[in-house]
């Protein structure tokens, strides 16, 4: 069976994953600092710094990262020059987008950040609908805009042609910083939390990233998929009251913390929507003591209250993201974190172990007991060291359950 990871962030900061196949945590050595918090998905993984920076971690694969930049064009034919870039005023920039709306010139490309490299130079594209064009690529049309044709006519009055250059990703298996915004966020970061995956197919990659400020804000990373892993920038999610944190599960299911221990949860998520429409408020499981941390998976939602208490949501799903009650659950956790298959994690509040929620199937998805994982750190001999993690998340390689 393929393996899966699980992740964790130890007190000092550091990150550990576990892999089904193996029998220790290994340290991410090549981390550039501590780490708060760390969250996972198939093809990589998002980490917050003590810095309140974000990184991220693309999983080296056999297929690449590229994105291809595009541009076009565009000239008008006049009595005297003939085809030429003096246009009319009325007409489109000579360097556009497809639209004609942007201007934008071959230099005016910069690469997003130090992650990415060219894979070569600019080049123009000499096939148009799957068909080769002339040696020069242009496609011509009677005005701006219009239906173009490879094919030059006796009232072909513009032409443009389609230049191309690819970006290479480069980053892979390392921790990069990902660049903040022309304007930077009002406050830093205090929590992260990336799923969707199982909304769509298309595009291919595509996630859902929650960030919460240490203002109580949440913000929602727009246009994250295969080939632009980073995302492009940051929209804030206007909100009921203060949330103190958040989770996302590979659906549609987005739950959140409010300051004062309610819960609100993220409704009309869907494939063209994919950060939703609106919240909904919801009780905390104990009308005395507030939440503190909650979890979800693809259908199922944990939550632990500020004692420590352990709470399962019951009649979760789709069409029911809020579900119907509580039921109390034995065990005392500081956090808990639910993976793939809705399999369970937490972390203990007296040993500060990590614990397996054993028994959850699709038939008891709340499970039987909880079990103490005992695997050693990387270059310990004892797993004694193990039970300092405070926070841990799954991340699925190959579409299979964490076996552990």
């Amino acid at each position: 069976m393929p393996a899966s990871l699980l992740w964790a962030v130890d007190v000092h900061g550091r990150i550990y994953s576990l892999s089904s196949a193996g029998q220790q945590w290994e340290l991410w050595r090549d981390a550039p600092m501590e780490f708060k918090r760390v969250t996972a998905a198939q093809q990589c993984c998002w980490s917050l710094g003590c810095d309140n920076g974000i990184y991220l971690n693309v999983f080296a694969s056999d297929v690449p990262v590229r994105y291809r930049e595009e541009t076009y064009e565009n000239q008008r034919w006049n009595p005297v020059d003939g085809f030429s870039e003096r246009l009319l005023p009325s007409d489109r920039w000579q360097w556009s987008d497809v639209t004609g709306l942007q201007h934008q010139p071959l230099h005016g490309f910069q690469l997003p950040s130090s992650s990415w490299e060219w894979e070569g130079d600019w080049y123009v594209d000499e096939n148009f609908e799957g068909e080769p064009t002339e040696k020069e690529g242009w496609t011509y049309s009677i005005d701006f805009p219009s239906t173009y044709t490879k094919d030059k006519k006796w009232n072909s009055c513009v032409r443009r042609r389609r230049w191309i250059r690819y970006r290479r990703y480069k980053a892979m298996d390392t921790w990069a910083k990902i660049p903040s915004q022309p304007m930077s966020l009002p406050d830093p970061f205090s929590d992260i939390s990336c799923g969707g995956w199982e909304v769509t197919e298309e595009p291919r990659g595509r996630l859902s990233l929650w960030a919460v400020s240490l203002q109580g804000k949440v913000w929602f990373r727009e246009g994250i998929c295969h080939h632009n892993p980073e995302g492009s920038s940051w929209e804030e999610v206007p909100l009921p009251g203060e949330v103190v944190q958040i989770s996302c599960g590979p659906g549609d299911l987005v739950w959140a913390v409010l300051w004062e221990g309610k819960l609100i949860v993220r409704e009309g998520i869907t494939r063209d929507c994919p950060k939703g429409l609106s919240w909904a408020l919801v009780e905390g499981p104990s009308p005395e003591v507030g939440a503190s941390h909650v979890s979800v998976g693809s259908s199922v939602v944990w939550a632990v209250t500020k004692d420590n208490k352990v709470w399962f949501r019951r009649g979760v799903n789709s069409h029911n993201p809020c579900g119907s009650g509580w039921i109390s659950m034995v065990g005392e956790m500081i956090t808990i974190s639910v993976g793939l298959h809705d399999q369970v994690w937490a972390v203990g509040c007296e040993d500060r172990a990590v614990y397996f929620r054993q028994g959850v199937t699709f038939s008891e998805l709340s499970g039987k007991t909880w079990r103490a994982i005992s695997a050693p750190r990387d270059g310990e001999r004892s797993h004694s060291s193990a039970s300092s993690h405070q926070r841990l998340e799954t991340t699925q390689v190959d579409r299979c359950p964490v076996c552990l």
